[in-house]
């Protein structure tokens, strides 16, 4: 971006000392509007690298949370099946000892715990899931605004060598149209909904 933007306030000095006064005028205006745009995305960057190592971060979290979530799985499924192999043995013998009744119980409360647990913690990989959508959202509105600088740029390049007012002015509208994606992605103005996806249990 800034060797783009020294191309082109380089063509805006040199076409300022040769041409006629409208030229000057013109290349005046590109000078401003390469400046002010220059500056805006540079702005839009910094805020969009923040939020993609904030995608990182919580990506990271999302990925612990749902490996939680399936340690508690495996941990209530060994339960499960402690409790009704021990169910089976008292069905066999006929009789439930105190010994074999009390184990049956402490299994079974540790499968109604392991469950809750797992409650808490799907509700948190949920919500930590859906901010990742977000976030992603965010960065996809912020990278259509570089895209949008990146050519406002670009035209008002052409304008500086070839002095033609509309391209000036469609070089304006795309840096409208990259201020617009970045402001909409820094204040989340119509952002997709984030859906997330129910995981199976392994």
């Amino acid at each position: 971006m800034a060797e783009l933007s020294e191309v082109i306030e380089e063509a805006v000095h040199e076409h300022a000392g040769h041409g006629a006064a409208g030229h000057h005028s013109l290349n005046s205006r590109v000078g401003v509007a390469v400046a002010i745009t220059a500056t805006v995305m540079a702005l839009t960057n910094i805020r969009s690298q923040d939020v993609v190592q904030e995608m990182t971060l919580t990506s990271s979290e999302v990925n612990n949370a749902w490996a939680y979530f399936q340690s508690k799985s495996l941990k209530q499924h060994l339960a499960a099946n402690s409790r009704a192999l021990l169910e089976s043995q008292a069905l066999v013998a006929g009789t439930v000892g105190t010994q074999l009744k009390s184990s049956i119980d402490r299994y079974g409360a540790e499968v109604s715990r392991y469950e809750a647990e797992k409650t808490r913690i799907q509700h948190k990989a949920e919500a930590l899931e859906r901010e990742r959508l977000h976030l992603q959202a965010q960065n996809t509105r912020f990278a259509a605004s570089e895209a949008a600088f990146s050519l406002s740029l670009a035209l008002f390049g052409l304008t500086a060598l070839t002095q033609r007012r509309g391209l000036l002015a469609l070089g304006i509208a795309f840096a409208v149209v990259g201020l617009g994606a970045g402001l909409s992605a820094e204040f989340s103005w119509k952002l997709p909904a984030p859906h997330v996806t129910e995981r199976a249990e392994g």
